[in-house]
């Protein structure tokens, strides 16, 4: 049985209302959409991503090779001091595949990032960004999703908890604690995620209505093509799903 709507919960998921949707969950199309970020920066060229990064000052390292991505980075530092990374240890990440992004992901995490700033979360695990496509695919060929290095699975969220008192001059101690997708998101699938028709968590907790914030607050600056949760299908049912899909028109919050 869930449980009532909290104000807080009722302002974090009516925050993006879905305008011209057929149906629950379907896409949505707006005669705007060429002003969304997401469509934006679908848009960009390599150069003109690159060139976007540098005016951001994001610290990026080229990959010389990703067959199907058009513009292939790695992040060292973050974004906005916020780290993306699998859990690998730093070694192993630093050429694992799976933190590989597409320039034009980056430019969209970075606006998600300081989305994240405002919920005090300092760290980000995923379960991989780039899914290089199989070996035969031309090297000329551009793909999307995550053989594209376009998509992002997100699985859980670090938090600041408030910094413990310490002594005058000596280091101030920052807690943390976990956000999970899976353990604390608590939803079945066919749920409609933001908007004045979201159904209610499960279980009604902080890390509930935390995450459902972080969700709607993106989809109302529409900084993703698609944003998939566990209300989507079963096998989204531990992670978030965030993606940039160039030349469409249309954009997915489920």
């Amino acid at each position: 049985m869930k449980l009532r709507l909290t104000s807080a919960f009722s302002l974090a998921i009516s925050i993006f209302t879905p305008q011209g949707a057929a149906a629950k969950g379907s896409a949505t199309f707006e005669a705007d959409y060429a002003t969304a970020p997401s469509y934006r920066y679908g848009e960009l060229s390599a150069e003109d991503c690159t060139k976007a990064l540098g005016e951001r000052q994001i610290k990026h390292i080229v990959v010389d090779e990703a067959p199907g991505v058009l513009a292939p980075v790695r992040l060292p530092e973050g974004l906005r001091g916020i780290t993306f990374r699998t859990t690998l240890s730093r070694e192993q990440g630093a050429t694992s595949p799976w933190e590989v992004f597409d320039c034009r992901l980056v430019l969209a995490l970075h606006d998600f990032a300081a989305i994240l700033e405002r919920h005090a979360i300092d760290e980000v695990l995923i379960y991989s960004a780039w899914r290089p496509p199989h070996k035969d695919w031309p090297s000329d060929k551009l793909a999307r999703r995550h053989p594209g290095a376009l998509a992002v699975d997100i699985f859980r969220l670090r938090k600041k908890a408030a910094e413990t008192p310490c002594p005058e001059n000596s280091p101030e101690k920052v807690t943390h604690h976990w956000l999970d997708v899976k353990e604390h998101f608590s939803s079945a699938v066919g749920d409609v995620t933001c908007g004045p028709e979201a159904d209610l968590p499960f279980v009604e907790s902080e890390e509930a209505t935390e995450l459902r914030a972080i969700v709607c607050e993106a989809a109302a600056e529409r900084i993703f093509t698609t944003m998939l949760t566990p209300n989507y299908d079963a096998a989204h049912y531990n992670h978030f799903h965030l993606e940039i899909t160039p030349e469409v028109r249309w954009r997915i919050v489920r």
